[in-house]
């Protein structure tokens, strides 16, 4: 299916507001999904505002390149499923075109030859993790250390952990999955589709009416707060506005230098997240040779924690989707990217065979922790901070946080990020009525 074209951008049909001393109404830190969320309703709205992002793209962990077939390929977030109603929304409105990532068949357990479904197991025994643990200050590998639970058991958990964090499950609080559970349905799988243009067209669908407000390869560095106003200084560049919506992971705000200092509890509430280490592969082949005799193209790995291989093939075009999470991915940066493909190929072939070591193209993606907010899926609670989502959503009078962590629902995926991008809009246009 061809995308349409970009719709030409649209200006306001009326004067923008930000008469002088200001030069926009709103300046919004960070052109991911949340950022670029907040920006769609602000333009519909009529209300002026500057977009700025440090990379040279939009997207933050949404991005996509070409493989070595000569495809755009989602080389960050990818995945959606029917519970997910503003992507499929935001898809829908780009005409998208999805594709069913779940075939029929049952998953390759490693090391073969294990009896049951462990990964199975662990996924059931971390759903039970329900309202009465929010408040639960242990880890995972302590909450494990009291439970009657095989080894093998035990090893599933702490992979599905550190791939799903990209941290070492160690360091995990049970209260942080507590929360992911209440705040992320479950009717379907959350790898059931993607997007054949890829994940990160929607971002540019979203981007396409305003490309005069957005300003790449311009970080902001500080964000003066006054009594009716805000400063937020770049490079080379000063922008003086009635609110600012810094549209980060909370691990970049270390980057920006706000004046006065951020309150002590939005401080802690910021520094108890941090990014994880996951590296991201897709790997072309001739035929999807790892489909039939009732399997479905997942490895689901015990060991090494933090690995899982995944079916993405297209019309056309057989291609397994891998990922590292947590400490085997930090350890694998340590190694040279030759070696890493060699272990990748690897492990493939001890899940499907050994044509998987004959690939047509493979493509590496490691995304590591960077001031920017990089690193991982999205930013995890490392420590018991079990308000500290509520906290950064709620903000300051003149100061509003949006990122996927954020938000109420589907935090750490795309849905997540539109929705607290849309939340942070509703927030800044309020306090804008009051002027």
């Amino acid at each position: 299916m061809t995308m349409p074209a970009a719709s030409e951008p649209t200006e306001p049909t009326a004067p923008a507001r930000a008469p002088d001393p200001f030069d926009v109404d709103a300046v919004i830190v960070g052109a991911g999904f949340a950022g670029l969320a907040v920006a769609a309703e602000l333009h519909r709205a009529q209300v002026s505002f500057v977009l700025l992002d440090a990379r040279d793209r939009i997207g933050g962990k949404a991005e996509a390149r070409l493989d070595g077939r000569g495809r755009m390929v989602d080389t960050g977030a990818q995945f959606a499923n029917d519970d997910m109603t503003e992507v499929l929304a935001l898809a829908a409105a780009a005409g998208a075109e999805r594709v069913e990532a779940v075939p029929a068949g049952q998953p390759t357990i490693v090391p073969l030859g294990i009896e049951g479904n462990p990964w199975a197991d662990a996924t059931a025994l971390l759903a039970t993790l329900g309202p009465e643990h929010l408040h639960d200050r242990r880890t995972v590998t302590q909450w494990l250390g009291g439970i009657d639970a095989p080894p093998v058991l035990r090893d599933a958990v702490r992979s599905a952990v550190n791939g799903g964090t990209c941290l070492d499950s160690h360091r995990i609080p049970v209260s942080y999955l507590a929360q992911l559970n209440e705040r992320t349905p479950r009717e379907h799988d959350e790898m059931q589709l993607w997007f054949a243009q890829t994940m990160h067209s929607l971002a540019q669908h979203l981007a396409a009416p305003f490309p005069e407000r957005i300003r790449l390869g311009c970080p902001a560095r500080a964000v003066h707060l006054h009594d009716e106003s805000v400063d937020v200084v770049s490079v080379d560049q000063v922008w003086h506005a009635r609110h600012v919506v810094v549209a980060t992971p909370p691990s970049a705000y270390a980057s920006i230098r706000f004046t006065p200092d951020l309150p002590e509890d939005i401080a802690a509430a910021a520094q108890a997240f941090q990014p994880g280490t996951v590296f991201k592969y897709l790997i072309g082949y001739e035929q999807a040779f790892w489909l039939g005799d009732d399997h479905h193209g997942a490895g689901r790995f015990l060991t090494p924690p933090g690995l899982y291989i995944g079916d993405v093939s297209g019309a056309g075009h057989a291609t397994l989707v891998a990922f590292v999470g947590g400490t085997t991915a930090t350890e694998w940066a340590r190694h040279s990217e030759a070696d890493r493909h060699a272990a990748i190929l690897h492990h493939a072939s001890v899940a499907f065979g050994d044509r998987a070591l004959q690939p047509l193209s493979l493509l590496e993606r490691l995304w590591a922790p960077d001031e920017w907010g990089g690193g991982g899926y999205s930013n995890v609670l490392a420590a018991h901070a079990p308000g500290a989502c509520d906290t950064l959503a709620i903000g300051l009078p003149l100061l509003s946080f949006a990122s996927t962590e954020l938000a109420p629902l589907f935090p750490g995926y795309v849905e997540g990020a539109l929705r607290a991008g849309r939340a942070a809009a509703a927030h800044l246009l309020r306090n804008l009525e009051r002027w």
